[in-house]
């Protein structure tokens, strides 16, 4: 009989033999952080709220390990669940399916409305389960590009500065401009979203934020994001103000030199997501550059939205004075 249990230190012999369908360019790094974690073990027993660390559960038949998958809260925004791991043996989707449905229905029961997977549009079968059993929806999709130079020209007098909490309401708005228009109802994200957690030292990943100052105008125009999980390869992620003309290469030229006080040996990579209105001048810039695309990633959403009770024409009238076009409370 199988059944769902937490990971725990003594489970990682075992994993090997699982694929992973999910992140799989991190899965050595992954496996190790996450069985020989305490304090991400003891956070499974806190309420949703105060949730920081990954979670991972195991799928286990008659002493047999068939999947195992992960998730973590947003920061700043516990309700929102992103499904990060997701290991199961070669074809057994029911696996994955079983591993999907228990976190929804576990994390749902803690207050959880929205669920996101980024999946490679390589694996089709796992995105066909994902829609026809599964109940998510493509929203949109995130690519990376290596990048494959390392010097960069300055050519704008743009200034960098390390982000502050006290960024927080310009940044955010820059986000939400920059969002296309038909996924602001799923994709806006809070202020609290990019606060600095005062627990982000914790994580294994390692990030370093940044907004982006044009002197002309004394106004912040843009952010980005430099995060690595092992000190060799960096992933920027960064949104400006479409209204601006933000050059990549500078951007890029104080980036590099931000690695190179880190490390002389490293990998950058930059993360485009097609559901922001710069994608596309980022992209162009990505091409003359001679950048590579290295994977494409499409964006799963499943979320739970209330229920708004219709109310027919008659009920619409049958209030005290029984004049008025909407329902009394």
């Amino acid at each position: 009989m199988s059944k769902i249990r937490k990971l725990n230190i003594f489970d990682k012999p075992k994993l090997k033999e699982l694929s992973p369908f999910l992140n799989a360019e991190d899965e050595n790094l992954f496996i190790d952080v996450l069985t020989h974690s305490l304090p991400g073990y003891l956070q499974y027993y806190l309420p949703l709220k105060y949730k920081f660390f990954s979670e991972s559960y195991l799928l286990v038949d008659d002493n047999r390990d068939l999947g195992l998958i992960t998730i973590n809260t947003i920061s700043g925004n516990p309700q929102k669940i992103n499904i990060s791991q997701l290991f199961f043996l070669e074809n057994y989707y029911e696996v994955a399916q079983q591993l999907i449905e228990f976190i929804i229905s576990q994390y749902g029961a803690m207050g959880a409305h929205t669920f996101f997977m980024l999946v490679d549009d390589k694996y089709y079968e796992l995105s066909r389960l994902l829609v026809d059993v599964c109940g998510f929806r493509q929203c949109s999709n995130e690519q990376i590009w290596e990048v494959n130079k390392q010097s960069f020209k300055k050519k704008r007098n743009l200034q960098y500065r390390r982000f502050k909490n006290s960024d927080v309401k310009t940044v955010t708005e820059i986000y939400n401009d920059s969002v296309f228009q038909h996924f602001k109802p799923t994709l806006l994200r809070t202020e609290k979203e990019f606060c600095e957690s005062t627990l982000s030292g914790l994580k294994y990943a390692t990030e370093y934020r940044y907004v982006i100052e044009d002197t002309e105008f004394s106004r912040t125009i843009g952010y980005f994001k430099i995060s690595t999980v092992d000190n060799k390869n960096y992933t920027v992620d960064f949104n400006y103000s479409n209204g601006y003309d933000v050059d990549i290469e500078t951007i890029l030229s104080f980036v590099t030199r931000e690695i190179l006080k880190r490390t002389r040996r490293y990998k950058l990579y930059i993360k485009l997501k097609n559901y922001i209105d710069t994608n596309e001048a980022q992209k162009e810039y990505y091409l003359a550059s001679g950048f590579t695309p290295v994977v494409t990633k499409n964006l799963y959403i499943k979320d739970f939205f209330k229920v708004i009770k219709e109310y027919s024409p008659e009920e619409r009238f049958a209030t005290v004075s029984g004049w008025h076009n909407s329902p009394s409370f």
